[in-house]
């Protein structure tokens, strides 16, 4: 296979493209090793530096992991579908069952492993612009790593004003056995509606460590800000999933289509 030596992109961005289309159509399935840098040399006519270039730009992009002594391998995470209704978050609040982001984000046992750590803490600034409070007034912070089989899939804060729910199991160490919401309905803070933003960013160096992202892989940001029966904010949830592994759908019902809907970007 020959590479276009005539167009000023370089040839290594050239090997990266075919390989990564070759990822994307599945011609090389995730798990699969890659032929070795001699083969692609030999494939593409190109030099050892332009095929180590050319898959460090795939690693970047999270598509191949490799191994010391044991070749470039296509990346195996799977990527999960969630779906989002409208309709149905009514429902999971109406029963108040369900934590704020849903059960992904539950400490309850699912078949997944979750990682919890519970402290207590000054609101950070944000926080304590969507929770309505003072600077220095303090926070019970819930901090969760959920795994799917040995890969970090999602991480999240739950932040809680801490006289609200200090003395209750919310703001004790260790997993809840049920939800959140369920918990703050107990406590006299029954959900009512809820506040989402959805973000793209790139994750910090302690983010990306801790949720096992490849350079250059962005990360989806949930922002959850949950309010009770009297408008009151009482939780605040910020989750990140590694984008390479998330896809979300949101499916919602209209009663009309106008220009505007028709034309999402105006």
């Amino acid at each position: 296979m020959s590479l276009d030596e005539r167009t000023s992109r370089p040839l290594y961005r050239q090997v990266a493209d075919e390989l990564r289309a070759q990822i994307q159509e599945r011609q090389l399935a995730p798990g699969r090793q890659l032929p070795t840098e001699a083969r692609l040399m030999d494939r593409y006519g190109v030099s050892r530096n332009t095929i180590r270039l050319a898959l460090g730009v795939l690693r970047t992009e999270g598509l191949v992991v490799t191994g010391q002594g044991r070749g470039s391998f296509v990346a195996d995470v799977a990527v999960r579908h969630r779906p989002r209704g409208s309709t149905g978050l009514q429902r999971r609040i109406a029963r108040a069952d369900s934590d704020p982001l849903d059960s992904e984000l539950s400490e309850a046992t699912d078949g997944a492993r979750v990682e919890v750590s519970v402290s207590t803490r000054p609101a950070p600034p944000y926080i304590a612009d969507r929770l309505g409070l003072r600077a220095g007034d303090r926070v019970v912070t819930r901090h969760r790593l959920r795994f799917r089989d040995t890969v970090p899939e999602m991480s999240s804060d739950s932040f809680l004003p801490a006289d609200l729910v200090a003395d209750s199991p919310l703001g004790m160490p260790g997993p809840l056995g049920t939800g959140v919401v369920r918990l703050l309905a107990e406590l006299g803070y029954p959900i009512r509606r809820v506040a989402d933003e959805v973000g793209v960013r790139m994750p910090s160096p302690a983010e990306a460590q801790e949720l096992q992202i490849a350079t250059g892989v962005p990360v989806l940001s949930l922002q959850r800000t949950a309010f009770d029966g009297a408008d009151a904010p009482v939780l605040t949830v910020s989750a990140l999933l590694p984008g390479d592994r998330h896809v979300l759908r949101y499916d919602a019902a209209v009663s009309t289509v106008d220009d505007e809907l028709a034309d999402p970007t105006g």
